[in-house]
């Protein structure tokens, strides 16, 4: 697809769609559906060259799909590698990773797209830019590595840097190598390397870019990161962090920050999906007036013919992917609590299993530790409205989000929901401050990890049908005033119309 004819707008994506099902994924489909007279290409962002099954059906408004690994395969160097001045790209390297410099961004741009000779005999070669196995794999590459290592962690082992280094600076060079698809604006669907890209893609081509971001990638990023048991920490900096050195998993993590600052600079406008969002946005540097809220939305008549099932079990259920950030540890733990009162519950964890096996095993174990295996039950990836007629309560234990469609889809279907404290979900439980009138409560909000209280907040509701109901009413009505399809597909349309004018 490198020699794809320009589009409207070209969606740069990391990690998810059209690979991945689920979640922002979904929400891409939807917005590309949501509009029909624009013309999309997709740039999807991947970890590496191996195969992947697309989940989706494109839509016809789809009409380039390019595939940007971030460990591409590296050509044999040959005897005649370019003669890259490896001082300038050190000094490059390191405003990029450590300061987040848009300055030195913008030179290491510049830097890989100048022609170099050859060595030992560049006369006999027309000049070409350098390659990404040239930037990674070079007497230049080695020289920004250790110039680097002894510039920003020199505390920690040099091997633990190294690996760091092959996957943080060999993906960034991966994305400024990367062949630029010609569109009318961009827009990224986060910050990270999808960031970077789109930003280097509007520069290149005199064009602007947006982005998106649902959860903030980089509380994403230092979430992972502390979980992290794959990286040694190498500095003990106490209780009170206030060691200024930096070890490995610290330079992952402020990597990542950079990258933000990066994109926020480069990029034209900057949307989210509620305002709290935006005060971790302004302290990474986002300008004031780059910033926009757009709230997802929802396709209300979808839902409106579903009505709860009879003649069941009570039914609670978590609709989500069965990995760490989602938590479904404490909405295991949070099962045992709610079957002490109501023996007779279901709990259903509808979503993909095979994102990380060793989790869903640790899941598994669990289930069978607490003695649930009559109460809890892994569906996989079904047709999630087919299940919404059986559910009571619908819950949410995740320890980061953005502003979760499911939530709002079981709004749409009138079922009540208990959500841990993250995102935008007290708003669409409680309500935002400026609701006014405000609606009332549509179910319960629960301090995340915290599996006792999301348990009592979930037997409340399921002990009290009126309760429950009034709830599911509440949600339904404050997702039509606020969260409808038409009303998030209008915005963007305003946006890309912007963005292009």
């Amino acid at each position: 697809m490198d020699d794809w004819s320009p589009v409207d707008v070209c969606i740069v994506v990391e990690g998810c769609y059209p690979f991945v099902a689920g979640g922002v994924s979904s929400w891409l489909d939807w917005l590309i559906r949501s509009q029909p007279d624009t013309s999309f290409g997709i740039v999807a962002i991947v970890a590496d060259e191996r195969p992947r099954e697309i989940r989706y059906e494109l839509p016809p408004n789809v009409v380039a799909l390019q595939v940007l690994p971030l460990a591409p395969k590296v050509k044999k160097p040959g005897l005649r590698s370019p003669d890259l001045d490896g001082a300038r790209f050190a000094e490059l390297m390191y405003g990029v990773l450590r300061k987040g410099d848009p300055t030195d961004f913008d030179e290491l741009l510049d830097f890989v797209r100048e022609p170099v000779s050859r060595r030992p005999f560049g006369f006999f070669d027309v000049p070409r830019p350098p390659e990404y196995g040239d930037l990674t794999a070079s007497p230049a590459a080695w020289q920004a590595i250790t110039e680097c290592y002894r510039r920003i962690a020199p505390e920690a082992a040099f091997s633990d840097f190294f690996w760091a280094w092959r996957n943080l600076a060999g993906s960034l060079l991966a994305v400024v190598t990367a062949p630029i698809a010609p569109a009318r604006t961009y827009h990224a669907i986060s910050t990270g390397y999808a960031g970077l890209y789109a930003v280097r893609a509007a520069r290149l081509n005199d064009r602007t870019v947006a982005i998106t971001e649902h959860g903030i990638y980089t509380n994403e990023r230092r979430i992972d990161l502390i979980m992290a048991d794959w990286i040694s920490d190498s500095i003990d900096i106490g209780l009170a962090g206030a060691d200024s050195r930096t070890d490995v998993r610290r330079f992952w993590i402020d990597t990542f920050e950079t990258f933000a600052r990066i994109a926020y600079h480069g990029c034209t406008k900057i949307t989210t999906l509620y305002g709290a969002n935006q005060a971790f946005q302004r302290t990474l540097g986002a300008d004031e007036s780059k910033l926009q809220v757009i709230p997802n939305g929802i396709a209300l008549e979808k839902f409106d013919a579903i009505r709860p099932s009879k003649g069941r079990r009570p039914t609670v259920a978590l609709i989500g992917r069965v990995v760490p950030i989602k938590d479904i540890e404490a909405c295991i733990a949070a099962a045992a609590i709610v079957k002490r009162a109501i023996p007779e519950v279901e709990v259903l964890i509808i979503g993909p299993t095979d994102e990380d096996e060793d989790y869903f095993a640790l899941c598994k174990r669990r289930v069978i530790e607490l003695g649930l295996f009559d109460t809890v039950k892994f569906t996989g990836k079904v047709n999630i409205v087919d299940y919404l007629p059986r559910i009571d309560v619908l819950i949410l234990t995740s320890i980061s989000e953005a502003q979760p469609l499911v939530l709002l889809e079981a709004g749409a279907a009138r079922i009540p929901c208990v959500a841990t404290d993250v995102g935008s979900c007290r708003e669409i439980i409680e309500g935002a401050p400026d609701e006014i009138p405000n609606l009332g409560p549509a179910g319960r909000v629960a301090p995340p990890m915290d599996a006792e209280a999301i348990g009592q907040a979930i037997t409340e509701l399921m002990a009290d049908p009126v309760l429950r109901a009034a709830c599911g009413e509440t949600l339904r009505k404050r997702v039509e005033t606020y969260f409808t399809s038409e009303i998030s597909a209008a915005r963007y349309a305003a946006l890309y119309r912007e963005l292009v004018a």
